[in-house]
């Protein structure tokens, strides 16, 4: 099975995303300029692995503009659009680090809930006005209880 191919994993994913990356960087976009900077950042690949890189990036593309086009339609209903960004993307670094966890990258973090609470409330001022489900079920939950009692200055500071 592909998916559990230690190449795909530790080569080609990574190969199309560097690609997709440096398309962007160096605005790569012909042919000939994509398949240079292929062979550039992966000289290794066989013509069968470069197709299959191509096809990669054009998702991992596909994924990062959908990713930016949702993250930044959400922010508008946010205070102060860059926190709201960072507030929409701080649940992809959990995933991330559960991840990490279930995969045994990493020692699970006992105080991962109470650090997570912690993110969610120095965001809620600035998603303030947003929609529920604009966030994921753990960042919802944390919006729903009461903010911890006394103003946080350091979150507030936009909103003088």
């Amino acid at each position: 099975m592909l998916a559990t191919d230690t190449r795909f994993l530790e080569v080609l994913l990574p190969a199309a995303i560097r690609l997709h990356e440096t398309m962007v960087a160096e605005g790569a976009t012909t042919p000939a300029a994509i398949d240079a900077l292929l062979a550039r950042l992966a000289p290794d690949l066989d013509a069968d692995a470069r197709r299959f890189v191509l096809r990669l990036a054009t998702w991992v593309a596909a994924y990062t503009q959908h990713t930016i086009d949702e993250a930044m339609l959400r922010s508008t209903d946010g205070r102060l659009w860059t926190h709201t960004l960072s507030a929409l993307a701080v649940q992809s670094k959990w995933a991330a680090f559960d991840l990490r966890v279930c995969r045994g990258k990493h020692a699970d973090d006992p105080e991962k809930d109470r650090l997570r609470d912690e993110e969610v409330e120095y965001f809620r001022a600035a998603v303030q006005g947003m929609p529920p489900y604009a966030f994921g079920r753990l960042f919802r939950e944390q919006l729903a209880k009461e903010p911890p009692a006394g103003p946080n200055e350091e979150n507030t500071y936009y909103l003088d």
